[in-house]
């Protein structure tokens, strides 16, 4: 395996952080979590590991139009805990080949569920006016904590269901959370959540959204994870205002062979009516919060915990 130098991880930190877009005679190559480009042409003199999960770095690297050979590993090993079915690292390397044309955006795409794959997809159109940007730096909240709290309610079915949100941020086409995504398990009880509805408390400002989730048979607590990955869109809700009532939606869930099956849905006048008669001090307040939808860094890397969207 090749050595990262200094030098080396210094220009991928660069060309992550500035190569958001391709020119006009050149092409950018986007990576998708845990991926690994070992060697282009046979001449790359630098190894770039993509991460996943909090340690995802999005990578943008240059690429002149033509022909080219790209040598592409995995690691799974950063976070993940038990690997169930996957290695944590690739056993072999994949051959890509690309014939890149100038001004288009290309992306690894992995999918490490059973023997693993890797290709190229052009998302020039899929992923174009998306932003790598880091959102500037909020300012230090001022004032009592109490005056910044927000009260949201999602509802999760079944109701013996644990869920996991943290705080993060959009970046390019990911929900990313960084090291230090806050938050956690929310209502968790082995008697089960009342009808499914999650009522808890955020502060202005927070960026949210479900990451995470542990189904239950009863009240006993099921050893397989829930983990929205690939392909399964989480709901994200920015900088979330003081004072309101927010309604987050529904999140259905149902266990199907190799994992479980996840939807959003929004009963809005329902929540209303529940939270009236249950919640007698946020009557009459309940309001949808806006969201927008993006993956998370999550990988799919084994049977068992993945999330998906129903088919």
């Amino acid at each position: 395996m090749k050595q990262l130098s200094w030098l080396a991880l210094l220009t991928l930190l660069i060309v992550g952080h500035t190569a958001a877009n391709a020119d006009a005679t050149g092409a950018i190559l986007r990576c998708d979590p845990a991926t690994v480009i070992k060697d282009i042409d046979g001449t790359w003199k630098s190894y770039y590991s993509a991460g996943h999960m909090a340690g995802f770095k999005e990578c943008a690297i240059p690429l002149s139009a033509g022909s080219h050979k790209i040598e592409v590993c995995y690691d799974a090993s950063i976070g993940t805990g038990a690997m169930f079915s996957l290695e944590a690292v690739c056993g072999s390397d994949r051959e890509l080949t690309l014939e890149a044309q100038a001004g288009h955006t290309y992306r690894v795409k992995l999918d490490l569920k059973r023997e693993w794959n890797a290709w190229i997809e052009d998302v020039t159109e899929s992923e174009a006016g998306l932003s790598y940007d880091e959102p500037p730096k909020k300012p230090k909240p001022t004032g009592p904590k109490k005056d910044r709290e927000t009260t949201l309610i999602l509802r999760a079915t079944p109701e013996f269901a644990l869920l996991g949100l943290q705080k993060g941020v959009i970046l390019g086409k990911w929900f990313t959370v960084g090291r230090f995504g806050g938050m956690g398990p929310i209502n968790f009880s082995r008697k089960g959540v009342p009808d499914g509805y999650h009522v808890f408390k955020a502060y202005a400002g927070d960026t949210l959204a479900f990451t995470s989730g542990q189904m239950m048979t009863g009240s006993i607590v099921n050893g397989r994870g829930m983990s929205p990955c690939n392909d399964f869109p989480v709901r994200v809700y920015e900088d979330v205002p003081a004072g309101k009532v927010l309604y987050l939606g529904h999140l259905t869930f149902a266990e199907v062979p190799g994992g479980y099956t996840g939807r959003y849905s929004d009963e809005l006048d329902e929540a209303r009516a529940y939270i009236d008669s249950h919640y007698p001090e946020l009557a009459g307040r309940l309001e949808a919060a806006p969201f927008r939808e993006a993956p998370t860094a999550n990988i799919c890397y084994g049977e068992g915990r993945d999330l998906s969207v129903p088919r």
